[in-house]
């Protein structure tokens, strides 16, 4: 597949190699970022990732090396964290070169649009489950879904980040002439009016560090071990939704389809409508011995499990 210029990707792991010819943005799915949100008193997004690896510490690979993305949304803070190595990685794979990649953005901007599921491809959808935007295998879907088609060229992004701010040498032979220029001009400012913006730079200095004190709770370890012992429970209980969502699907098959699937705060259940009563009882024996609880009537097998 070929792309002309200013164009958006989706970036998952099913997609085929496209041919970039000029640059393009990708949206990230979440196979390739942990997300939190949480509703902190905090001001600013400097002093919110200043705590971002905190509050990832117990979710993350400790062998890889993650960056972290903040952004206000409403009156929560978002947190991404994403390993840029790995994002290079999978686009040079697909045939993407960095240099090509001029913004960065994350499927979860998109949690309102994805409201009503999209296709990302015969193995994998996407939609928005309790306002996270979630990655799920698409033979989980009920078969009469009505797929969205999203425009992703008209979505707005409230905030992106680049290959270049993620990890210095991803910086463009473009860039850097924008950089470059940008330096000299800025240079020549100093030169004319330095005294000036010492002075200002000097008060900005002063705000920031009268800012620093103001609110200096969020540095504190014990704050950082409060965030984590709050996150826990609702990392463990999104983690067994997603390793309940993997056992379901592998009670599928071309006999044993899945008619309704329910997601709730502790809670998760489908019916498996089976060809025959044999599969039907092979389905209910692999159900059980995925610790899910499982009925029989007829041809439906309803499998649940608290969370």
């Amino acid at each position: 597949m070929s792309l002309k210029n200013n164009n958006r990707l989706f970036i998952h792991k099913d997609m085929k190699p496209v041919n970039i010819l000029n640059s393009v943005e990708i949206v990230l799915t979440p196979q390739f970022y942990t997300f939190i949100r949480e509703n902190l008193n905090i001001r600013f997004a400097y002093q919110a990732k200043q705590i971002a690896r905190s509050l990832f510490d117990d979710y993350l690979d400790s062998n890889k090396e993650y960056q972290y993305h903040v952004y206000k949304c409403q009156d929560d803070w978002c947190f991404f964290a994403y390993d840029i190595k790995e994002i290079e990685d999978f686009l040079n794979k697909i045939g993407i070169e960095k240099h090509r990649v001029s913004k960065i953005y994350f499927a979860q901007q998109l949690n309102e649009e994805l409201k009503k599921p999209i296709k990302l491809s015969e193995k994998s959808s996407l939609l928005t489950i309790d306002d996270t935007v979630t990655l799920i295998p698409t033979k989980l879907m009920d078969s009469n879904t009505k797929y969205n088609n999203l425009e992703l060229e008209k979505q707005k992004f409230n905030s992106s980040v680049s290959m270049g701010a993620s990890l210095d040498s991803f910086i463009s032979l473009k860039e850097t002439i924008v950089l470059g220029s940008l330096f000299f001009i800025l240079g020549g400012i100093f030169l004319i009016e330095g005294n000036r913006i010492k002075a200002s730079v000097s008060t900005n200095e002063e705000t920031i560090t009268k800012l620093l004190n103001k609110y200096p709770k969020y540095g504190s370890a014990m704050l950082r071990q409060s965030i984590l012992d709050k996150y826990k429970p609702i990392d463990k209980i999104e983690r067994k939704k997603r390793e309940s969502l993997k056992e379901i699907s592998k009670l599928l098959s071309s006999q044993s389809q899945l008619e309704q699937l329910t997601i709730d705060k502790n809670h998760i259940m489908a019916n498996i409508k089976v060809s025959n009563k044999n599969i039907a009882n092979e389905v209910n024996r692999n159900a059980k011995a995925k610790n899910f609880k499982s009925s029989k009537n007829g041809l439906e097998v309803k499998v649940e499990k608290r969370i």
